[in-house]
């Protein structure tokens, strides 16, 4: 059955390009919502949901492929963590500062150098425990829109099922009408 309408392949580089440049919407609601001091775990749920559209726009597909879904939660994923790791980065810079206004240090650190030394920092466990807290949280958010994403694919695939079926048996009962329509008029004609 051709309904005229084409489907064009799925780009996947443009697609993942789309995932990426999406997704920092989430990378950058996750340093904003931290910065203010908000719970900004949100943002991976926000982040997986911009990145698949970012995909979809991009590849120039409608549906939500297996890859799809599979490279804009990866992508997703990776941009939550660097916008974290750029959190923990800036906390660092922003002590740094305070501490050197103080006089509690003779030395500060730039923001790109304080990228440089969270490393260091995580080396002392109760910094990388405080911190991962909020790297969890934010991949459980992103793990719920990705299973929110299933269930809405596999929704929609139930309906489009029915919707067809539903159609077909429209068409099928149509054929049906026409050829009783046709049998009753041949009949009174002989």
């Amino acid at each position: 059955m051709n309904n005229n309408i084409t489907e064009t392949k799925e780009n996947v580089l443009a697609g993942a390009v789309g995932a990426f440049l999406f997704s920092l919407v989430g990378g950058i609601l996750w340093f904003v919502l931290y910065q203010i001091g908000f719970l900004a775990a949100v943002s991976g749920l926000v982040g997986v949901v911009c990145a698949v559209k970012g995909y979809t726009f991009f590849a120039k597909t409608k549906n939500e492929s297996v890859k799809c879904l599979v490279i804009s939660s990866i992508i997703a994923v990776l941009v939550l963590v660097v916008a974290w790791y750029i959190c923990v980065a800036y906390d660092i810079y922003l002590v740094y500062q305070e501490w050197f206004e103080a006089g509690e240090v003779d030395f500060t650190y730039t923001f790109f150098e304080s990228i440089q030394v969270v490393p260091y920092f995580f080396a002392e466990s109760d910094v990388l425990t405080a911190y991962l807290g909020d790297l969890v949280k934010g991949l459980l958010f992103a793990v719920l829109g990705i299973i929110s994403y299933l269930a809405s694919r596999e929704k929609k695939k139930k309906q489009q099922a029915a919707l067809e079926e539903a159609k077909a048996a429209a068409e099928a009962a149509q054929v049906t009408d026409e050829t009783t329509e046709e049998t009753a008029n041949s009949t009174v004609e002989q």
